[in-house]
């Protein structure tokens, strides 16, 4: 039986922009929903770049969109 990769465990995803600093993190998160544990995990953090503003960052993750193909 051939193992499954990680696209076919993970049945939904979340986005979270992560303004409580969950964890000490800073950064906005893509969190995944794993079939196989029941469980939540993070796939992608976000992080501000040192060269923009707070403000374009909001902007920025306000606008964002992500698309994950299976």
């Amino acid at each position: 039986m051939s193992k499954k990769n990680i696209l076919e465990s993970i049945k939904s995803f979340s986005y979270d922009k992560n303004r409580s600093a969950m964890f000490g993190i800073k950064s906005a998160i893509v969190w995944g929903n794993s079939n196989e544990t029941n469980g939540i995990f993070p796939m992608l953090y976000i992080s501000k770049p040192k060269h923009i503003s707070q403000s374009d960052y909001e902007l920025l993750l306000n606008k964002l969109d992500i698309s994950i193909r299976k």
